[in-house]
């Protein structure tokens, strides 16, 4: 969590990085790469398959040419003659219309016992009618019949064909002052029935259904325009003759198509004139009848009365099946009749004109509303919080497509939180490791600071010491270093620690602030009175750290507790001798034990105003005799091995007095 008193540039920044990863992922939203587009279809899909479906209607139902059928009444295609007795049939049970599934554009030779002339082309280019042909017009021509024709798309018009269609009776509103050219698909007739049949029946729609790219039907074209004329789909088309439907009016806008008004009910579209299938669910949801059933009268009389029947073929290796959302084997006739129910419901998918808009306007918030709830509440509860803001993103784009049928993507808004989370993340960590930094090199600022005026604290007691104190630090850290290697020391003395001891060997003596002058510097030696008062400089050392370190409210750090063990255990004894608490062996601090051989060993070569300088050699076997007793024996053979390093540094900083001076 980002505190109140953090640096508000940095609370900045991270609204800054949120802002450009939205814009980020925005610009992506307006030319997305293939995939994003995949995905996002795929979202579609996840949304329409969870989403509350309402039943169909009930007024729509499909007869169906089966494996049953076939096997009873002979293999397809049948006889139109046989066709026609279906078909009559059907119109006899009481449908309002029936829209047929399927194309006649060659003559039935199929053997006849009348001896009319099988079928022949007429001057002007059109087959006559065979029997089979006039028995099936003459059923088209009495009932509410739509047959089925295929348009071609592209540019080789010169494969089409001539055909006897039925468009549209349409009206244009067009809301913007632009171009005249119908904006649908533009296509050209294909293939269509026989001009005989295709004028007996009193309708006609195209089947044409073309999947996404990802071969998953998702939409299919209502209507598709050839120059000037304009067709309804095989579903459209029946849906307008059963309730005698005239006034279709297209409204456009600048973009394209926007909406087919079919006298007073309103169905939207794409900008070609697509339209989003509002499927019920799989195959099967649309009720199916067997053709079987029809002919041989076992149907229902209320079975398809006042309903919609589309006619197809669903039997094995016939039928042509499409692959949706909700199926893998949607057969096509129940496509074009789930077209119809959804017309009938008045319950439509769409994906309204602003939407882009406003899944942008979304997207670009995305980052802004991370990077404050990350500024609130942290990477963690912030992660929390955002990742129930996408279920609810999620939750309700599923409400408003299945309640509403509305499409709102959730794709870019959900990738503008992940997006700008995780660079807030990374700004946040960075944030905090700059921060991190700033306060270690402050720390480190303080310390030396601390350790800077303990020392110049020391000094200013007496210059001698003072010099005392730039010879010590050196020494330790040659010492540290060489016992760095030791078992018994190596997990002590880390670079850090070696480091913060040498930098603490100077300020071993500031306990002497608090022993008179008159003690301090006089040049003979001590009575018993001022023996104790000199001794006395390690709890006054002790003290000043304690009281310092209490003060501030600073509790278990690593410099003061070194700093109190340098002060107040230098003078310890390895055999318990020493003082002020008379510790022994292991129970006195390493950093004590430490300090004690290179302040013993500092004294003994330096002059001092008691004494003069002892040569180096005599220093170094003086400690050494008191290996085990006044200093650790593993420290004293360290020593030995860093004498040659000592003497340099002796020399190079001693007093005015050297060895070979003062032998």
């Amino acid at each position: 969590m980002i505190s109140r008193d953090s640096d508000p540039r940095g609370v900045w920044r991270l609204v800054v990085w949120g802002v450009l990863a939205s814009l980020l992922v925005a610009a992506i939203s307006l030319r997305p790469p293939s995939l994003l587009g995949y995905v996002d279809q795929r979202i579609y899909d996840v949304l329409l398959r969870s989403a509350h479906r309402a039943a169909v209607t009930g007024r729509v139902a499909i007869v169906d040419l089966d494996d049953r059928t076939l096997a009873k009444f002979g293999r397809w295609p049948w006889p139109r003659e046989r066709l026609a007795q279906l078909l009559a049939k059907i119109q006899r049970l009481g449908v309002v219309s029936v829209g047929l599934d399927m194309v006649f554009p060659e003559p039935d030779e199929t053997p006849s016992s009348s001896a009319e002339p099988a079928a022949r082309k007429s001057p002007d280019g059109e087959f006559t009618l065979t029997p089979h042909d006039a028995a099936l017009a003459a059923v088209l021509a009495r009932g509410p019949f739509v047959l089925g024709f295929g348009l071609g798309f592209g540019a080789d018009r010169e494969a089409r064909v001539p055909c006897v269609l039925h468009p549209l009776r349409l009206a244009y509103v067009r809301q913007s002052a632009g171009s005249n050219q119908v904006p649908l698909f533009q296509a050209w007739p294909r293939l269509c029935s026989l001009p005989g049949l295709a004028r007996a029946a009193p309708g006609s729609g195209f089947l044409n259904a073309a999947p996404d790219r990802d071969g998953i039907l998702r939409r299919m074209p209502l209507v598709i325009a050839d120059e000037e004329a304009v067709y309804p789909s095989l579903g459209l088309a029946t849906v307008i003759m059963a309730f005698g439907i005239r006034r279709v009016v297209l409204r456009t806008n600048d973009v394209g198509a926007e909406s087919l008004a079919l006298d007073d009910l309103v169905v939207p579209l794409d900008a070609k004139g697509g339209f989003l299938l509002a499927y019920r669910g799989g195959k099967g949801t649309i009720p199916y009848v067997s053709a079987a059933d029809v002919l041989d009268d076992r149907v229902t009389p209320t079975a398809l009365r006042d309903r919609l029947v589309f006619v197809g073929v669903t039997a094995l290796g016939i039928r042509d099946t499409v692959v949706t959302p909700l199926d893998a084997t949607y057969p096509g006739v129940e496509l074009h009749a789930t077209v119809a129910d959804s017309i009938l419901r008045g319950e439509f998918l769409s994906r309204p004109r602003a939407a882009p808009a406003v899944e942008l306007l979304l997207t670009l918030l995305a980052g802004p509303i991370a990077a404050l709830v990350v500024v609130v509440a942290g990477v963690t509860w912030g992660a929390a919080i955002l990742g129930a803001l996408g279920v609810g993103l999620w939750l309700g784009a599923g409400w408003l497509l299945g309640a509403k049928g509305i499409f709102l993507s959730p794709l870019y808004p959900l990738a503008g939180l992940a997006v700008s989370f995780t660079a807030l993340t990374v700004a946040s960590v960075l944030l905090e490791r700059g921060r991190a930094d700033w306060t270690a090199w402050r720390l480190r600022q303080t310390r030396e600071l601390l350790l800077h005026s303990l020392t110049s604290l020391t000094g200013t007691r007496d210059h001698e010491t003072g010099t005392h104190l730039l010879r010590t630090q050196q020494y330790m850290q040659v010492l540290c270093e060489e016992l760095a290697h030791h078992p018994r020391f190596r997990e002590f003395l880390t670079p850090d620690t070696i480091d913060l001891v040498a930098r603490l060997a100077p300020i071993h003596d500031i306990g002497k602030v608090g022993v008179p002058d008159i003690v301090l510097r006089k040049p003979g030696p001590l009575t018993d009175e001022e023996w104790e008062q000199m001794r006395r400089h390690p709890e006054f050392g002790h003290q000043v750290i304690a009281d310092a370190e209490r003060r501030a409210g600073i509790r278990h750090d690593v410099l003061l507790r070194l700093a109190k063990d340098v002060v107040s255990t230098h003078h310890e004894r390895w055999d318990g001798t020493g003082y002020p608490k008379g510790l022994k062996g292991e129970a006195i601090p390493i950093a004590g034990r430490l300090v004690a051989v290179v302040d013993v060993y500092d004294a003994l070569v330096s002059k001092r105003v008691y004494k003069e300088a002892l040569p180096h050699e005599v220093a170094v076997r003086m400690i050494v005799e008191k290996r085990g007793t006044h200093f650790d024996p593993d420290i004293v053979d360290a020593v030995v091995r860093v004498e040659t390093e000592w003497r340099r540094i002796s020399e190079s900083l001693g007093d005015g007095a050297t060895d070979s001076m003062h032998p």
